[in-house]
């Protein structure tokens, strides 16, 4: 899990900047056995627990939005955009994102996870 956030900066300045909140469990959790993702579906299923699942409604909603799409990647009319693993993806959804009007909070540089493995 990685999520950015806006903290208040350590001292008696009230400054605030942002963060990053890394979680990564299998550099984390070395000596614990973590369940594969399956395992928890099933458990959760046996449970009783649906938290993990989606209505019909949304199933056929989702399919009515990404058919098209797969379909036109199929027949090359749409081309992935490829990116390297562990970036913030491909250059061209920043381009995207200016075009729709989206302005990035000024002073904050994405780092990469930071717990090294042992």
């Amino acid at each position: 899990m990685y999520m950015k956030l806006t903290v208040k900066k350590p001292g008696l300045e009230m400054a605030t900047e942002q963060s990053e909140l890394d979680l990564s469990y299998g550099l984390r959790y070395q000596d614990v056995k973590i369940p594969e993702a399956y395992e928890r579906l099933i458990l959760d299923t046996i449970r009783g627990d649906q938290q993990h699942f989606v209505r019909r409604d949304e199933l056929k909603a989702a399919w009515e939005i990404f058919t098209p799409l797969l379909h036109d990647i199929d027949a090359g009319r749409l081309k992935a955009l490829p990116y390297q693993p562990g970036t913030r993806g491909p250059l061209e959804a920043d381009e995207l994102s200016k075009r729709m009007g989206y302005v990035p909070t000024l002073g904050y540089v994405w780092a990469p996870p930071t717990l090294a493995k042992f």
